[in-house]
């Protein structure tokens, strides 16, 4: 009897003993499953674009949120946040930052927004060292042919991209021929090239081609050989500070030309001011936009957070941040390891369409296997290269008011 008594008392030391293990294993085992992913939001908080970039973020943050304020989520997948300066104008210093983010352990990004920025950040740092980078602002041309191995996209739509949109609506106005004044720049060169391609591609016959610069005293010859050559409309592929804006006034000054057509980057309130004149009531271009039902559903987010919704580029930043949430949770149900193609099943067709707001239902769909199209708040749409195909507004140019028209 004594034996049975000691044994069960054995047998109990070991029960508790055991229950003990089990108590300390399962939290450690829980916390081993949940994920910690590093995310730095990379723009210019300082230099010539920190007016917009602090809105940008925030807008980012907004989709983070919708999953950090989710405790069954967090059980998932924990997101940490970081905020970084790309200073948009010095290489070293921005390489130096995104340096540091990489050996805090950082893997996805958000950024950069400024050209040249962007490229040599992915080429030298982010391409190499496999981090995702998703920039919701860097339009360059160049960043097209990037060799990017699957690891850069962008939110935002490439100029060249503007140029086929464009193109698109000078046909839908019936305009059969237009004079081309662009800016002395690269990128700019390559937009009135495209522009003029897909021109030629709609029977709109491009009548000249010539480029301007900033600040010159005396703009006579670029518009009398602008003059000469003729055509139903002048197109001004610039920027409203690289010399546009000045060719615009000139041309009105002489009344040479009564319709303009105008990519984003020309317009602005300054310039649609100078076209209170009725005779100019044909003017129009475009601008990158909200979508419709993601449009609308993305303000109402953003009001709640007391951000302009008029801002420039807090949908494509909020496209970004949402990405970047879905597609880790793909990773985590399916165990497909390879980001690009994770990011591809979650943004394009086919599947169950995501808009601004629904991060969470996409991430239960997710779970039960079900495929999602995140269309978000600007259509996101990858093509091969990683770029979006972006949604446009089309805008007139009416008595001193931009008013839309409508969406592309």
């Amino acid at each position: 009897m004594a034996i049975i008594k000691k044994y069960i008392s054995c047998m109990k030391k070991i029960l508790v003993l055991f229950l003990v293990y089990i108590s300390i294993l399962i939290p450690s085992t829980n916390a081993e499953k949940r994920e910690m992913i590093k995310v730095g939001i990379f723009l210019g908080f300082t230099g010539p674009v920190e007016s917009l970039t602090p809105l940008m973020a925030e807008a980012a943050e907004i989709a983070f949120r919708e999953v950090i304020n989710d405790k069954n989520l967090k059980r998932e997948i924990q997101f940490k946040l970081q905020r970084a300066d790309t200073t948009c104008v010095n290489i070293k210093a921005a390489k130096n930052a995104m340096l540091k983010m990489v050996s805090e352990g950082i893997t996805k990004i958000i950024g950069a927004a400024c050209p040249n920025i962007t490229k040599e950040i992915a080429k030298d740092i982010s391409i190499p060292k496999k981090i995702l980078m998703i920039s919701p602002a860097d339009t360059s041309n160049e960043l097209i042919n990037l060799d990017d191995k699957g690891f850069f996209f962008r939110t935002t739509p490439s100029k060249i991209r503007g140029s086929r949109i464009l193109a698109d609506i000078t046909k839908d106005r019936g305009i059969k021929s237009v004079a081309i004044s662009y800016s002395t720049n690269e990128e700019y060169k390559k937009y009135a090239e495209s522009y003029s391609n897909f021109l030629n591609e709609n029977n709109i016959k491009t009548t000249i081609m010539i480029s301007h610069n900033k600040n010159i005293n005396d703009y006579s010859k670029h518009i009398s050989a602008l003059t000469a050559a003729g055509g139903s409309a002048l197109a001004v592929i610039s920027d409203i500070n690289l010399g546009g804006d000045q060719i615009i006034k000139s041309v009105i000054d002489t009344g040479m030309f009564k319709s303009f057509i105008l990519p984003s980057s020309m317009i602005d309130q300054k310039i649609v001011s100078n076209f209170k004149n009725e005779n100019l009531k044909k003017s129009f271009g475009y601008l990158q936009g909200l979508s419709t039902i993601g449009g609308d559903k993305f303000i109402d987010l953003v009001e709640q957070a007391t951000i302009d919704p008029s801002s420039p580029y807090i949908g494509e930043s909020y496209d970004a941040a949402a990405i970047i949430i879905l597609a880790n949770f793909l990773k985590h149900y399916s165990k497909e390891n390879s980001i690009k193609a994770n990011i591809y099943s979650i943004a394009n067709k086919p599947g169950i369409k995501i808009y601004p707001g629904e991060i969470s239902k996409a991430i239960q769909f997710l779970k039960e296997g079900k495929s999602i199209n995140y269309e978000g708040a600007t259509r996101v749409e990858f093509d091969e290269a990683g770029d979006t195909l972006g949604s446009f507004i089309e805008v007139d140019l009416k008595g001193g008011e931009l008013k839309n028209k409508k969406y592309r």
